[in-house]
């Protein structure tokens, strides 16, 4: 057997026994992560749900063909699925509307929906009580596209009675009306059936809770490089050329503590891999598992890098640290990279946080993915040729 495998094996053997090390540690941090994880998601989506809300609607005295055209606009599925309707007086409405018991109150004015068939542009008041919230914003924006899409159609009836008075069409003017205003409920009543229904989420195409359990997995196993920092010690000189001499180089000695740091990974993320697969949080398959060996080979090269870049425990661990943080921010770790400036969206891509990122969500998903795979692969391999160039320089 060549110097340089058994040199391999007698790391591994030396990884081996840094397994209660990582193991303790990571009960911490897994408590720690997941705190963060929680409270990240409370922050984001903890207080931002809107219910239904209760609109009061003042309408005028004796007017039937109002009431009918509130209830018809109230059985819309773009309404109901927002607010009730409940009509009581003006002293009523503003009653309760100070008393927080309304949203919103709106008020129709007499003659309001035969305004409509002839075009006169006859608006509908609407109250929002001081401090407007989220579901008095939400009313709005639908009472703003109703009147868009009823300026729309007067729009269309104030331009044929134009073409016609200038035509000399004058007698025609009531019937256009009439057809514009048939065509244009046509248009509008249906109008659901002209859109489809995407739900868009700020997580893309997993789960809030998949997301945040991604990213606490990763950074989890990062950080779970600290308790056995002792284990990424660069040895003496002495030690390196007693090697040299029998052929382990720089790059042997990279090779082994990166692939017993990867061991270590391994161990901690298969035995959670598991507990979630029992729990029936995950489904872990063979694929799964390919993209599940090469996060922990990834991630081990990443923080060998580190520790080599630091060129002292104390510093590794330092720097693991802001290193991890920084750019567990900037993959969208802490809050999804929609809500980040643009910037920080066009880099994410490149960070290796976010390729151990995307190789988890495989590993949670149980998908397949060979462009993945072969990111985490140029991931470890390039943090291989980092840290051999370290302990070149450092030399």
């Amino acid at each position: 057997m060549s110097a340089r495998l058994v040199y391999l094996r007698l790391e591994l053997k030396r990884a081996c026994k840094k397994l209660p090390h990582i193991f303790a540690g990571a009960i911490v941090l897994l408590l720690l992560a997941g705190t963060i994880a929680l409270l990240s998601a409370r922050m984001l989506y903890g207080e931002t749900s809107a219910g239904r809300i209760t609109v009061g609607v003042v309408l005028p005295e004796g007017d039937a063909v109002a009431k009918k055209a509130l209830a018809m606009v109230s059985s819309l599925e773009s309404v109901k699925s927002i607010c009730d309707f409940e009509y009581m007086n003006k002293e009523e409405c503003l009653d309760k509307l100070n008393a927080g018991k309304l949203y919103a109150v709106m008020e129709v004015p007499e003659g309001f929906v035969q305004d409509i068939m002839n075009g006169t542009n006859t608006p509908v008041k609407i109250l929002l009580p001081r401090g407007t919230g989220l579901e008095s914003r939400i009313f709005k924006e639908l009472t703003d596209a109703g009147a868009s899409t009823l300026g729309a159609g007067q729009a269309g009836i104030y331009a044929g009675d134009e073409l016609l008075y200038l035509y000399d069409m004058a007698d025609s003017v009531s019937g256009l009306e009439a057809d514009l205003n048939r065509i244009y409920m046509g248009y509008s009543l249906p109008r659901m059936d002209y859109f489809k229904n995407v739900r868009v989420s700020a997580t893309g195409d997993v789960d809030t809770i998949y997301f945040y359990g991604i990213s606490t997995a990763v950074l989890f196993l990062l950080l779970s490089a600290i308790p056995v920092s002792a284990y990424l010690a660069s040895g003496s000189a002495s030690m390196k050329g007693q090697l040299a001499l029998i052929g382990v180089g720089k790059g042997t000695l990279i090779a082994g503590r990166m692939l017993g740091l990867g061991m270590l990974f391994l161990a901690v993320a298969l035995c959670t891999a598991l507990g979630a697969s029992f729990a029936g949080l995950i489904e872990l398959n063979l694929p799964g598992l390919a993209a599940l060996v090469m996060v922990c080979l990834g991630a081990a090269s990443m923080v060998v890098f580190i520790y080599q870049a630091a060129g002292s425990l104390m510093g590794g661990v330092m720097l693991l640290f802001l290193a991890v943080t920084a750019m567990h921010f900037l993959s969208g770790g802490f809050l999804p990279l929609v809500f980040l400036p643009a910037t920080f969206r066009a880099a994410a891509p490149f960070l290796p946080k976010y390729m151990l990122m995307e190789g988890m969500k495989l590993v949670v998903t149980s998908s397949f993915s060979l462009a993945v795979l072969m990111k985490l692969a140029a991931l470890a391999l390039a943090g291989f040729l980092l840290s051999v160039g370290a302990e070149v320089v450092r030399e």
